[in-house]
């Protein structure tokens, strides 16, 4: 690989030129959705070089790593808090018809 394509694409870690259409990436923040055990988790602010031509999104690696990690341990958090609950919930309203499923929303 010629280390001058790599300079050129690259900058601090962010890609400035799409790898799928060539065109110049621009820095924005995005969203980005997670779903896990049932579990649907929506992150954003993320900042990521996004291609205005393809709509081709690079968060840089360690970005992408700590908003991995950080999500993956709040979902499973959420999962636990949710199991804690729900056997709450059940022996509280037992004796109760139409029960439904406990959820949890953070917006």
């Amino acid at each position: 690989m010629d280390n001058t394509n790599s300079k050129e694409t690259t900058m601090k870690g962010l890609i400035t030129v799409c790898t799928n259409c060539g065109h110049a990436t621009k820095l924005r923040e995005i969203s980005i959705e997670f779903e896990r055990k049932g579990v649907r988790a929506t992150m954003s602010g993320i900042p990521a070089m996004v291609c205005p031509n393809c709509g081709a999104e690079y968060v840089p690696g360690e970005i992408a790593s700590d908003v991995v990690d950080t999500v993956s341990r709040a979902i499973d958090d959420t999962m636990q808090l949710l199991k804690r609950a729900e056997l709450h919930r059940r022996e509280l309203l037992a004796d109760r018809p139409g029960r439904g499923r406990l959820e949890l929303a953070l917006t």
